[in-house]
């Protein structure tokens, strides 16, 4: 019994010679049954085709994993070897995870890349152009940064007198994203900007980071101002840039994107002015000899108004004439129908020793119609008679 251990000590002696052994470690192979827990540590088992071992990662290096940890990753473990006290069992502290094959940012990049193109993020359809001129333009970039003062010195150049708002923030670091989102948001708020750019000038993937989070891509997505990400150089490519409305290869080169050379303009304009002034000459000028010739063809006032008065004199004997005929033709027609009247006339037959007799002003034609002694009056060619009657005799 003096030499005995209980199970605590023995617990105890493998743990210290198992940490002191391997306080330093490197591990391949798959993980397995991965657990994330409230307290935002990570368990889960690292295995290969013969063995299996369970390891725990705790959350201020959980923290620091860019890419996402899941089942069937084969990963590169650096931590210790530890033994757990109460299922005297052994662990791994893991402090640090490498995907194998791919750096761990190269994956973490791809993987939001994926998931956020799958949620449509990146679509065509959701892209805001950009306004031709625009009056207001936010800058959301490191105050420090040469990015900035190349971007002023180019948009000063460019466009004299442009309104620029700038919102800092931190382009690198711990946090950084959560501050560019930050600063993004502040200047969307304030619904002034017609376009805002967002970026920051080269590095190292780790020193661009901050474009490729999420949280900073979904405030991106979130804008209702037209958005331009210039991150880096030419051959640099951030989720920021995928997500903007428009990515420029560098700062400098969105300056020279978003508005137009101002001396650049008015000359344009200069010539354009130019060619509208020769062109209205041309009208003009086409327009007068279209008038010359219409002119000649037109007669004057005075000469249209001496034909039209020679056209009124000619109807006027047309007329003169015509009425003239028919006058003649009318007198004719009377004396004929005169003539005709004239020989049907009383008159005439009372000249001829014919008489007519009245009684009370009414004409007799037959002796049954007056009584003997009745008064008569017997008109003659020359005058009348006033007759009795003696006799009658009927035929």
């Amino acid at each position: 019994m003096e030499n005995a251990l209980t199970v605590s000590q023995l617990v105890s002696l493998v743990r210290a010679d198992l940490e002191t052994k391997y306080r330093s470690i490197t591990l391949v192979g798959e993980i397995s049954s991965f657990k994330p827990w409230r307290s935002g540590h990570w368990y889960f088992d690292l295995k290969d085709e013969q063995a299996m071992v369970p390891a725990v990662m705790f959350k201020g290096f959980c923290e620091r994993v860019k890419f996402e940890v899941k089942d069937g990753l084969q990963v590169l473990i650096k931590g210790r070897v530890s033994v757990y006290a109460p299922q005297s069992k052994i662990q791994i502290i893991a402090e640090q995870i490498e995907p194998v094959g791919a750096g761990a940012l190269a994956l973490a990049f791809e993987q939001l890349k994926a998931k956020l193109e799958k949620e449509g993020l990146f679509d065509p359809a959701h892209k805001k152009p950009l306004p031709f001129f625009p009056k207001v333009l936010g800058l959301v970039t490191s105050p420090q940064g040469a990015a900035l003062q190349d971007m002023l010195r180019i948009l000063n150049h460019r466009m004299p007198g442009l309104e620029i708002l700038l919102s800092p923030a931190r382009v690198q670091g711990q946090g950084s994203a959560m501050e560019l989102a930050g600063a993004l948001r502040l200047l969307e708020a304030q619904e002034v900007c017609d376009v805002i750019i967002i970026g920051r000038g080269g590095g190292s993937l780790e020193d661009l980071w901050a474009f490729n989070e999420e949280v900073l891509a979904r405030a991106i997505y979130a804008c209702q101002t037209p958005i331009i990400s210039a991150v880096g150089h030419e051959t640099d490519f951030t989720i920021a840039d995928f997500v903007a409305d428009l990515r420029c290869a560098t700062p400098t080169h969105a300056a020279q994107t978003v508005v137009p050379d101002k001396k650049e303009l008015l000359e344009r304009l200069g010539q354009t002015q130019n060619r509208l002034h020769k062109l209205a000459k041309v009208s003009v000028s086409k327009a007068q000899l279209a008038l010359a010739q219409l002119s000649k063809r037109l007669l004057s006032p005075k000469a249209v108004l001496l034909q039209v008065m020679q056209r009124l004199d000619l109807q006027a004997q047309r007329l003169e004439k015509i009425m003239q005929k028919r006058l003649q033709q009318a007198k004719e027609r009377l004396g004929a129908n005169a003539a005709k009247l004239g020989a049907l006339s009383p008159l005439k037959v009372l000249a001829r020793g014919y008489g007519a007799v009245y009684q009370d002003n009414k004409i007799i034609s037959q002796v049954a119609q007056v009584q003997i002694g009745a008064f008569l009056k017997l008109r003659l060619s020359d005058g009348n008679l006033g007759v009795e009657v003696k006799t009658k005799d009927g035929i």
